[in-house]
């Protein structure tokens, strides 16, 4: 944990004891994942749990987490070693992180987050796909406040709630 804050201490530059979007996007260029400033913001809105598009140290620690968690999940489901996963790949490893998703949700994730239409997802798109998915958790909890994983929306409820997912 102290090589993690020494690490957070020093990409906030400005010593805020926050990270901003651009301080986040040198630090994951630092670890070799090269995002643009919409991705890094979408990475901050789904860890900032006080609305400020900033992270603090312990928004920033689970961020990583979920980082690391993610890269070792491509890693391991990734069986051919392509350095890619495929849309079964991508099925276990969702399955296996928690989310079982209908064959016509899962093309249409893949459809979303493969830009390039190759039917397989690279470690940047399948990041991108999991903080989607995160982002639709959080703000499904959010309205779930029974959790019986059913929800009601009205109109504005809906664009609400559709302009929380990242």
């Amino acid at each position: 944990m102290a090589n993690i804050q020494q690490w957070f201490a020093s990409i906030d530059v400005d010593r805020s004891g926050e990270l901003d979007v651009k301080e986040l996007q040198r630090a994951l260029s630092m670890g070799n994942l090269h995002f643009g400033i919409s991705d890094v913001d979408q990475m901050i809105r789904a860890f900032d749990t006080r609305g400020r598009r900033r992270l603090s140290f312990p928004e920033f620690q689970r961020l990583h987490e979920f980082l690391v968690n993610i890269q070792n999940s491509f890693a391991y489901f990734d069986a051919d070693r392509s350095r890619t996963l495929q849309t079964n790949e991508v099925q276990q490893a969702l399955n296996h992180a928690g989310f079982r998703l209908d064959p016509p949700v899962l093309a249409a994730m893949m459809s979303r987050h493969d830009p390039d239409n190759s039917g397989t997802l690279s470690l940047d798109e399948y990041i991108r796909m999991c903080l989607f998915l995160q982002s639709c958790v959080r703000t499904f909890t959010a309205f779930d406040q029974q959790r019986t994983g059913k929800i009601t929306l009205d109109f504005n409820q809906w664009v609400y709630a559709a302009s929380h997912v990242a």
